[in-house]
């Protein structure tokens, strides 16, 4: 398992957070701007390594299906 950089880690608590809160996922857009990102590029590469590392997944082409599958801590 690879380490989190420290913006993956706040992007994941924050996924976490907001699933915990309002019970789905929030958009890319709505994440970007929680953790203070202008572009939603950013955050679908971040989250792309979140999956590829196991920590996140989501149905392809389906909206709101982000879930988090292991927590940061």
């Amino acid at each position: 398992m690879r380490k989190l950089t420290t913006r993956q880690r706040e992007v994941l608590e924050t996924l976490e957070k907001y699933v915990a809160k309002n019970h789905y996922p929030p958009s890319y857009r709505e994440l970007s701007a929680l953790v203070g990102l202008a572009s939603s590029s950013t955050i679908s590469g971040i989250l792309n390594k979140l999956r590829e590392n196991g920590y996140v997944d989501w149905k392809d082409g389906r909206p709101r299906t982000l879930k988090v599958i292991k927590t940061a801590s």
